[in-house]
Formats: C-alpha cells, sequence, structure tokens
C-alpha cells in the first residue's frame, strides 16, 4: 500500500476488492503493486479459501534456523527493541527466510494467539503462492517494503490483518530474510512499515560489519601466524617508542619476555645502540646495520633493518612508528659461511699418487686433520697446496663448518686490516651506518684458510699472532671483544724460515705455523705418479665434455721427460689444451706444447739435457722390456737381470699392467696403470 497521511478507508477497499473478484476489474484507486499481486493470484487462487499455510516440522524448522543462525542472533535483539516500543499496541515482529517461511514471531500473547489462528506461525510459509497478497510475500517478490492492511489481501481469511514487511539483503545483494511486523487490520498502522525497514537496513550493517570484522580477524590471524614463523625478529613501536607488538624470535634473540615489554617503551627493556636512536629520533631507514644490544649487562649482536610507518597528508610527510627487524650475527655469519665457506668434497683419497713422498703428505695430513693447531703447508706454485688445506679441513672435525680462503698477496695493504679483523659502524669507510665482520668471525667454528702468508705484512703478523694465542678478536672502532674458535692452515711457496732469519717475516708467527708442517712436493720428484695424474684428469675432462680421452705412450713418455715447473697446475692446463685439440681422443706427440715436445727424450751430448732419475730409468727399463717381451714375465726378469719376484715387486710399484702388452704393440697404444 503507497504511504497515506489519513487513516485508511476499509470499506471502500473492501468494495474494490468484492469488485475484482466478481468482475476482474481493477480499480484505479488500488496500489499498482497491490493490483499485480491480485492478477497473478486470481489465476491459480480461490479468493473464499480456508485451508492452512503450507507449513514444515519441528525437525526442519530446527535445522533451518541452525543454518541461519547468524541472521537470527542478529535479528532477534532488533526485533525485541522494536517490541519495547510497541508492547501492548497489539502488534507482533516477525523473522522470515527468503522463502517466506516464519522463523521466529515475537509480540504480545494475544496477538499471536490471533495470529496463529490466521497462520501466523513458526514454519508456515506466507510467500505470494501460498498466501496470496501479503506484505511478506511481496517484499520477497518485489524486492521493497512494503505496507498490506485489510481487504488488500488477495484471501478474505486475511482481510483482519494490517502487516509491513521489508527484505533483509545478504552483502552479494541476494535476499535471505524478510523483517515484519503484524497486527489486526483496525489497529495497524502505516507507519510500521518505516520501522521494519530501518530495522532491515539495521540488520544488514550488523552483517556486513560482523563479515567484515570476521575478515579482519582471520587476517590478524594470518599475519600473526606469518609473524611468529618468521626466522627473524620483528619489533613494531609506536611514534614514542613504545613497543606495540613483538614476535616470539625477537623477544628470544633479546633475551626479554614479550609480555613484559609490549607496552613500554623499547628502550627500557634493552639499552639501544646510538645509531638506532638517532635514527628512529630522525625517522631515518637503517638497512642491514650490524649493532650490538645491551640487554641486562650483555651484549647482544644483531643485524637489524628500521623502517619507518609514514602516511602523507597534504605533502606533509607523518611517521606513525618504527617497524625493527633483527637477527642474531652468528645466524648471519652461518648464512654467509654458505655461500663463502668454499664447500667441497677433497678427501685424502683426492690425493692423487702411490709414490712414497705423496705417500708421507697423506699420512702428514691425516694427521693435521686430527690435529686443531694450525698447519703450515709448504710448496711450489701449482702442486695442490689449497687442495690439501681442503682435505685436511674435511677430514678434521670442522668438517661441517665453513673454510674461509684469504690470498693475503691481493688484499690492499690499506685495508687488509679491516678485512681480517672487522670494524664497527661508520670506523672505516665513514659511512656512518654499515659494519662489516671480519675473516676470523666469518670463519667461526671452522677453519681459516691463507693462501701466500708471506706477503701479509708484519702488523698484520702481530695481530694474527695475537689471534692464535688468545682466541679474541676486537673490530677497528670497536669496543667489545669477540671469541673466535678458529682453525689456521697456512700456505706459502716461500721459505718462511729465511724471510724470518732476514726480518721480513715474524719469527714467533713462523714458529706458532710451524709446528705442523707439510711439504709438497714438486712433480718432477714424484714423476712415478705422472700415469694416475694423467688419468685423473682425462678422467675429469671426460665427465666435463662428454668425450673419451686416452693418451699415447709416446706422448707419456715424453712428458715423463719434462721438469714440469708449474707442476699439477701446468700438466692440467697441457691436457686440457691437448684434448681441445685433439679430433679423436687420443692425445699424441703432436698435441703436446712445443716446450714439451722440444726437450730430448733419448741420451745425448747437450749439456742441458734433462738427465733422468734413478727410478724414472728403472720405469722407462720395465716399459722397454714389458713391449720386447710383449708381457711374458719369465723372459723380462732374464733380460733385466732381476728374479720374477723382484719384478712382480717393481712391477706393483710402478702401477703396470702387463697385460697391455701381450697383444701385438700398436702406435698408438700406451701401458695401462692398474691401481
Amino acid at each position: 500500500m503507497q504511504l497515506t497521511s489519513g487513516p485508511v478507508d476499509g470499506g471502500l477497499l473492501l468494495a474494490m476488492w468484492q469488485r475484482f473478484v466478481a468482475t476482474g476489474v481493477l480499480d484505479p484507486a488500488i496500489d499498482p503493486i497491490v493490483a499485480m499481486s491480485w492478477q497473478r493470484c486470481i489465476l491459480r487462487c480461490n479468493p473464499y479459501a480456508v485451508r492452512d499455510l503450507p507449513c514444515i516440522s519441528e525437525a526442519e524448522l530446527a535445522d533451518r534456523r541452525s543454518k541461519l543462525l547468524d541472521l537470527i542472533a542478529l535479528a532477534r535483539p532488533i526485533m525485541e527493541d522494536i517490541y519495547q516500543f510497541v508492547e501492548g499496541a497489539g502488534y507482533i515482529v516477525v523473522l522470515l527466510d527468503a522463502s517466506a517461511c516464519v522463523l521466529d514471531v515475537l509480540g504480545d500473547a494475544a496477538v499471536q494467539c490471533q495470529a496463529e489462528a490466521l497462520g501466523l506461525r513458526p514454519g508456515a510459509y506466507w510467500n505470494e503462492g501460498c498466501a496470496g497478497t501479503n506484505a511478506f510475500g511481496l517484499a520477497l517478490y518485489e524486492r521493497c517494503p512494503i505496507h498490506v492492511v485489510g481487504a488488500e489481501h488477495f484471501f478474505r481469511r486475511f482481510h483482519g490483518l494490517s502487516a509491513s514487511a521489508a527484505p533483509i539483503y545478504h552483502w552479494e545483494g541476494r535476499p535471505i530474510g524478510i523483517l515484519g511486523m503484524a497486527s489486526l487490520a483496525t489497529a495497524g498502522n502505516v507507519a510500521t512499515l518505516a520501522t521494519v525497514h530501518a530495522a532491515a537496513r539495521a540488520i544488514e550493517h550488523q552483517l556486513h560489519a560482523e563479515k567484515l570484522f570476521n575478515e579482519l580477524n582471520t587476517q590478524r590471524t594470518q599475519l600473526s601466524a606469518i609473524v611468529e614463523a618468521m626466522s627473524d625478529g620483528l619489533i613494531v613501536c609506536d611514534q614514542a617508542g613504545l613497543v606495540v607488538h613483538m614476535n616470539a624470535r625477537a623477544a628470544q634473540i633479546l633475551g626479554v619476555k614479550r609480555e613484559a615489554a609490549v607496552g613500554r617503551a623499547l628502550n627500557v627493556s634493552v639499552e639501544l645502540p646510538a645509531v638506532v636512536a638517532e635514527a628512529m629520533r630522525q625517522c631515518a631507514t637503517l638497512t642491514d646495520a650490524e649493532v650490538s644490544f645491551q640487554v641486562q649487562g650483555l651484549q647482544v649482536g644483531c643485524l637489524i633493518s628500521l623502517i619507518p610507518i609514514q602516511w602523507q597528508l597534504n605533502r606533509v610527510k607523518n611517521v606513525e612508528g618504527f617497524i625493527l627487524t633483527l637477527r642474531r650475527l652468528d645466524q648471519v655469519h652461518r648464512m654467509v659461511q654458505r655461500f663463502v665457506g668454499a664447500r667441497s668434497n677433497f678427501t685424502c683419497a683426492s690425493i692423487i699418487g702411490s709414490s712414497h713422498a705423496i705417500n708421507q703428505v697423506r699420512r702428514q695430513a691425516q694427521a693435521a686433520a686430527r690435529s686443531s693447531a694450525p698447519a703450515l703447508i709448504v710448496g711450489e706454485s701449482g702442486t695442490g697446496k689449497g687442495v690439501l688445506a681442503r682435505v685436511i679441513h674435511n677430514e678434521s672435525a670442522r668438517a661441517d663448518g665453513p673454510f674461509v680462503t684469504v690470498n693475503c698477496r691481493v688484499l690492499p695493504r690499506d685495508l687488509i686490516v679491516g678485512e681480517f679483523l672487522g670494524y664497527e659502524i661508520g670506523a672505516f669507510h665513514g659511512n656512518g651506518l654499515q659494519g662489516q665482520p671480519g675473516k676470523f668471525e666469518l670463519a667461526h667454528g671452522g677453519t681459516l684458510h691463507l693462501e701466500e702468508i708471506e706477503a701479509l705484512p708484519l702488523d698484520m703478523q702481530m695481530a694474527l699472532l695475537r689471534v692464535i694465542e688468545t682466541g679474541e678478536v676486537m673490530r677497528l672502532g670497536g669496543q667489545r671483544v669477540t671469541c673466535v674458535d678458529v682453525r689456521l692452515i697456512a700456505t706459502t711457496s716461500a721459505n718462511l724460515e729465511r724471510l724470518a732469519v732476514y726480518g721480513d717475516f715474524r719469527a714467533d708467527l713462523y714458529y706458532a705455523l710451524g709446528r705442523m708442517t707439510i711439504r709438497l712436493p714438486p712433480l718432477r720428484e714424484r714423476i712415478t705418479d705422472l700415469p694416475l695424474l694423467i688419468r685423473d684428469v682425462l678422467e675429469r675432462l671426460h665427465c666435463q665434455t662428454g668425450r673419451a680421452l686416452s693418451i699415447s705412450y709416446e706422448a707419456q713418455h715424453i712428458m715423463r721427460c719434462y721438469p714440469w715447473p708449474g707442476n699439477i697446475r701446468e700438466l692440467e692446463n697441457v691436457l686440457e689444451r691437448a684434448a681441445s685439440l685433439s679430433d679423436t681422443g687420443m692425445i699424441d706427440v703432436c698435441h703436446l706444447p712445443d716446450a714439451i715436445r722440444g726437450r730430448p727424450s733419448e741420451p745425448g751430448v747437450a749439456p742441458d739435457q734433462h738427465v733422468p732419475a734413478l727410478h724414472e730409468a728403472e720405469y722407462e727399463a720395465i716399459v722397454r722390456a714389458a713391449r720386447a717381451c710383449r708381457g711374458n714375465a719369465t723372459k723380462m726378469a732374464q733380460l733385466l737381470g732381476i728374479g720374477r719376484t723382484t719384478l712382480w715387486r717393481k712391477l706393483k710399484a710402478a702401477n703396470i699392467s702387463l697385460a697391455d702388452f701381450k697383444t701385438p704393440p700398436s702406435a698408438n697404444r700406451s701401458p695401462r696403470r692398474s691401481h
């Protein structure tokens, strides 16, 4: 019914209804919404019918109420508020679901009894198909608030009823219920339409607010879980420095109780470093600054970042607080060590060779691995000192720790102290913000490998000796001492003893390092290991390139006569070059560099020709005898003038297999060395 300023003329409405029911003619004064509803109902309903409205069972009603518990929980208090204002005036307040099924009725007992007699009770359907033209069904059908009074109802039995109803919408836009007020037609008032409309909107707003609250609560829960799952500590402060939030990791790092720290100024729980306090005062940003917090007299080293929480109004930036992330320095160092720790799989088995000299090196390396004392590895360039240092580390109890290598010759002289000891914020580069840990701190729990230690300046040699003796490091510009557990391995190709005599190297440092000295022999002193080294290099090249590689006997013979001044590094370079020049994968004499091919391999008169060592000549004699006798051990022993037992012992020592000589000799065939 359209809103009017005067009372409703019930007699006129009844006459209009009777005329429509009798003739099908609509009076122009009828509300258009009511008129269209009458036209729909007349086609399928008898206006004088008195049958009961369809009603669901108590069990079905309880199930439907449980599914709409949120709607009922929000609507019930509003229904009670409405009833408080109209109590005793003959009204009932009704809540229906989206199918116009009555869920709840609240009102005067006498009016409820009369309404139940008309079918307005929980579980009954009041849609237009069941109850004809009525406020509840029309509000659902037309999606708008509506008031239906007296003879506007299509069924004659409801002409004594007056009702107002308004749909309740879900936040997605679909109706989820109907809120209405009903009374006898004589007590009805069209003003109830505004009441139910406002109440329906209030329920919608409550539903939407409840949804937003649940979403915010879910997001807060997720955010809290994310913050607690962080491996970094997180502290949120307001502009005054009061702690708003602190995750468990931050409390653990700083050694404070989170419950006691939240709500108090951060500088009450911990003594803030000067750089952090100054950045908060200036609302500046810090990124990965290395600082130390004072907590109950203890220093806690951390890597922190400070980010102001800003918002802008009228081009003016305002700071509401700060976000502080922090992690312990030892955690950062372990992470750095994973990348700079130079991990490898070198073991004693990686030391190639079976000569007496290399076997002695292997035994010394095993002894050094069992010790924690500094070690000194001496040898010519290219002999594999760095590999041996890694072998000692990997075979030691520090194998899981970092292995940090520093070449003392390449570090700038004016920065070398800072590189080894580290420096506090602003102490070295003057940037005012960043600090840096030294190599000792990075190698904590592992091994520090110092290459070419003879290039270390004397002042740094003194600092190194002090670290060896005390196990303590103080950064440049710092005031705190850091304990480090580092095993030192120094390598050099110089004669440190002679340098110490002339004062170019500290004698006390030389004695400290020389407690365990290992000398790596040059390749020319263990030339019997050459076939094994060649095989190892060719196998590595095969893994890298996928090509099957081999070497002829003639090429190997010439390589045995070469003194190899560059040692194993030179051998690797020569074989890599020769393999790239060979089209078939067979390395021959023509693929070797001129410097190697140019050396005479037969006795001559040149005064500077290479004179083979005794073991080289013995190896050559055995190979020639094997080729001449085609691998017959008996004939070889007779030819060499030695017994078979002695021959077999020498064959085993030289790693020569006679099976390679039992077939006719080939120009491209080389003896196979057995392991």
